[in-house]
């Protein structure tokens, strides 16, 4: 039976469930589909992510152009000749305390909700909010803009791995996370040449610099809000405008035994008492928070740090873009092997820990003297994003159940704002005659925490696979709908229905309690 022409209102209940069709498709006209997918999903959801992190770093490139000024963020540390940058790492901290409240709600919001109109909607509020910025005037007005902004962005990261688990598999998903994760690289590039050319030209306007950078932040925010709305599908059941009716089903059968509830809008409590149950959604939250402490020294701090290298304001902001480039390099080349061969996620995550490392060390003992050495440092620090994205890839493959995966994606971007609380006090101005030594410290060892972290999962993981490969094959009951419905889709009956625009995918099952479930190492 073919799929109905439109999604029926949420609220219909009673609206029966009706089932895809089983008209077979070949692997070509799969990889078609997916291709249409990468060419709609991938810039909508790059460009997205990008302007999230252009905010952040609009803030770090307004501290060279009179905003710790402006807005009362350093301070002069009595009876010396330096100043205190402790207000500065509070506001950049705030940013992360509203993220950090936010998160998870508003995860589980997303799971019930239409997420592209909710999604657009929470878009187009933070753009209000930056357009805004440069009516702020004070300390505190800086803190609850920050607050109020993180609080609004945190649907973005969690929101976008909702929406890639919905239309990529398991094996499909570590490259894609990947590529929207590397606009963090791509917009360090961008936003580097663009506020380097606002700051050039503001020199001789009538409002200082950061305001003109945050004035051109909002402005394309606000407009990209309408552009996503139209452009973003809710799911892939409900793609009628970008897809055909066989198109959809290709789309909802190859998730077949990848989705785990990803798509399900049913919020279960049990689920969330198992989620907070498993020690692994702790440790990876907890390689979320070690992972980002890293960002303290690379985004909030960056100009500053670069500029202590002897380098000029406007030259420091252009000398940050390499770090964007290092960034994507090490995402494309992570993702691409974790989706090429199976089973490397944790070691890869544990390797490209290494580098950034280095890149601590090579700052902290090389001399300054030749700046060329610490900037090589600091280049490879971007690369911390790798590892992140591969701990997201795991979170998202290896937790089943729609609310499950919700808390425990909730759980990685939770500490993804620890870390970014915690990384700006790491880092003080005052430590430069001392090439900053605690941050370097600090970095070197939360890193090494994620590496012996990922191990950990690796074996916890290849335990259960081999001990759920010893158990015997379940008998499956005939009124289940367990009967194969074609050798060339390899579906169920009863997998897939679609009903409200929304896919039900094998009944929501959580990772403890579907014992076909494999993790992924």
């Amino acid at each position: 039976m073919a799929l109905p022409p439109d999604p029926v209102p949420d609220k219909v209940e009673s609206a029966a469930p009706q089932p895809v069709s089983d008209e077979p498709w070949t692997a070509q006209e799969a990889r078609r589909v997916l291709w249409k997918v990468d060419l709609l999903l991938m810039p909508v959801l790059t460009f997205s992510y990008g302007l999230q992190f252009y905010d952040k770093f609009v803030f770090s490139s307004g501290a060279l152009f009179g905003l710790l000024a402006d807005l009362q963020l350093q301070t002069p540390v009595p009876g010396t000749n330096t100043m205190s940058t402790l207000r500065y790492s509070t506001a950049t901290a705030a940013f992360y305390w509203g993220y950090i409240i936010g998160v998870l709600p508003i995860a589980l919001l997303l799971q019930r909700l239409p997420v592209a109109k909710a999604l657009s909607a929470l878009i187009f509020v933070w753009g209000v909010i930056v357009i805004l910025t440069p009516t702020v005037n004070s300390y505190p007005g800086a803190v609850v803009q920050r607050f109020f902004l993180g609080l609004v962005e945190s649907a973005v990261s969690p929101g976008f791995v909702l929406v890639s688990s919905m239309w990529y598999t398991r094996a499909e998903l570590p490259l894609r996370l990947g590529i929207w994760y590397s606009a963090t690289g791509l917009f360090t590039i961008f936003s580097g040449l663009i506020n380097y050319g606002i700051g050039s030209a503001s020199l001789t306007a009538p409002l200082s610099g950061w305001k003109y950078m945050y004035l051109f932040a909002g402005s394309v925010t606000l407009l990209w809000s309408a552009v996503l709305l139209l452009l973003l599908p809710d799911s892939p059941a409900s793609s009628h405008r970008w897809f055909s009716e066989k198109e959809r089903r290709i789309l909802i059968g190859r998730m077949r035994g990848n989705l785990g509830g990803a798509d399900s809008r049913r919020l279960k409590w049990a689920q969330v008492r198992e989620a907070a149950g498993d020690w692994k959604v702790w440790l990876m939250g907890a390689m979320g928070a070690a992972i980002y402490v890293c960002n303290g020294g690379v985004t909030a701090f960056g100009s500053l740090i670069i500029k202590s290298f002897g380098y000029s304001s406007l030259r420091s902001i252009v000398l940050q873009t390499p770090g964007g480039a290092t960034t994507c390099v090490a995402i494309y080349i992570s993702g691409w092997l974790a989706s090429r061969f199976p089973n490397i996620r944790c070691l890869l995550l544990a390797l490209t820990c290494l580098p950034v490392m280095v890149g601590a060390l090579v700052i902290w003992q090389a001399s300054w003297s030749v700046p060329g050495v610490a900037l090589f440092g600091y280049y490879l620090l971007p690369i911390f994003g790798a590892p992140y994205v591969l701990l997201l890839a795991l979170a998202s493959n290896n937790i089943g159940g729609g609310t499950k995966k919700a808390c425990a994606t909730g759980a990685v971007f939770i500490g993804y704002n620890v870390g970014n609380i915690i990384g700006p006090y790491l880092v003080n101005t005052a430590q430069a005659p001392e090439k900053y030594r605690t941050t370097w410290i600090s970095i070197v060892v939360v890193m090494c925490f994620t590496v012996v972290a990922s191990l950990i999962l690796r074996i916890a993981w290849a335990r259960e696979n081999r001990r759920r490969d010893a158990l015997p094959a379940p008998v499956r009951d005939e009124h289940e709908g367990t009967e194969k419905v074609g050798e060339q889709t390899g579906r169920t009956e009863t997998d897939f229905d679609s009903a409200d625009g929304i896919m039900h995918v094998e009944k929501d099952l959580t990772d403890w309690e579907n014992a076909a479930f494999r993790y992924s190492l």
